[in-house]
């Protein structure tokens, strides 16, 4: 009797440990990015406080916004939350793709291959050796093998891991994309539209000064807060993630053409090898974005 082809892929639980992991450690970085620039703009706004011989708050708040702001760059908590949400996440996408590709007979792990399962788990054990610095809990290496949805996935017919892998695989990493794209592209606009308003604003505030209108210098002010839209829109990199993001959407969708066209095994072990390719190029690409030149 075959066993039930599943509704969804387990993944091994070295995935879950290491997606957890980037995860946390994502919006650790974003939060002290966040942090630190707003406390830097914060500051330059608390400067414009009067301080007299009685009430020196202004000051005071000021002096403590820069403090926080030199502790995080101290301490490097966002920098090392960046790399380890990097190390993390390929990690994730590395044990997902080889799931996939070992649960659909792709060509890292065809169905005549009888040495598959080990092999499957010594990748694993590679990745779980090269995230030993993480920190992502005892249990994570438990089990850390091929799943039972895996095997029973391998083991159904082609037709049915085809259609498996063209929902599951491609059609969430197309919808993932298309939608990240979006998002990336609207973010950018906003930001982009808010720096210029500032800018503007700036502007204005410099023209009334000259003019004599009033002699308070709020362009510091506006400036730092100008910045830290800017260094924001930078850390998440809007521009630049909308325009792979939608290049990448639609090469799978160009690939995802040839998985109907396999005809056996051997061709379907290609067309899935080509798509999961596709997958990790744009993740490549995205961890060189994100680390910048060296």
């Amino acid at each position: 009797m075959t066993a039930p082809v599943p509704a969804t892929l387990d993944y091994p639980p070295l995935w879950h440990a290491a997606d957890e992991k980037a995860t946390e450690q994502q919006r650790l970085f974003y939060w002290a990015t966040a942090a630190q620039l707003g406390a830097l703009a914060l500051a330059a706004l608390t400067a414009l406080i009067p301080a007299s011989a009685e009430v020196r708050m202004g000051p005071a708040i000021t002096l403590l916004l820069f403090l926080v702001a030199m502790v995080i760059q101290v301490t490097g908590v966002a920098s090392r939350a960046e790399q380890t949400w990097y190390d993390a996440r390929a990690a994730a996408e590395s044990i997902k793709s080889a799931a996939w590709q070992f649960a659909v007979g792709g060509e890292s792990f065809r169905l005549d291959d009888s040495r598959a399962s080990s092999r499957f788990t010594d990748l694993l054990r590679d990745v779980l050796k090269s995230l030993k610095s993480l920190d992502i809990g005892d249990g994570s290496g438990a089990a850390a093998g091929v799943t039972e949805s895996m095997k029973n996935l391998r083991r159904a017919p082609l037709n049915v891991r085809r259609s498996t892998y063209r929902r599951d695989r491609v059609g969430d990493q197309v919808a993932w994309y298309s939608s990240k794209a979006q998002w990336n592209k609207r973010r950018a606009r906003q930001f982009g539209t808010a720096v210029v308003v500032i800018e503007a604003l700036a502007v204005v505030l410099g023209l009334l000064r000259v003019m004599d209108v009033f002699d308070s210098d709020l362009l510091g002010a506006v400036a730092a807060c100008a910045a830290g839209l800017i260094g924001w829109s930078q850390a998440k990199k809007y521009s630049s993630l909308a325009e792979s993001y939608g290049v990448t959407s639609h090469e799978v969708v160009l690939v995802s053409t040839s998985l109907d066209s396999s005809g056996d095994e051997a061709a379907w072990a290609q067309s899935v090898h080509d798509a999961e390719s596709a997958f990790s190029r744009e993740h490549t690409l995205w961890r060189a974005r994100r680390q910048g030149p060296h």
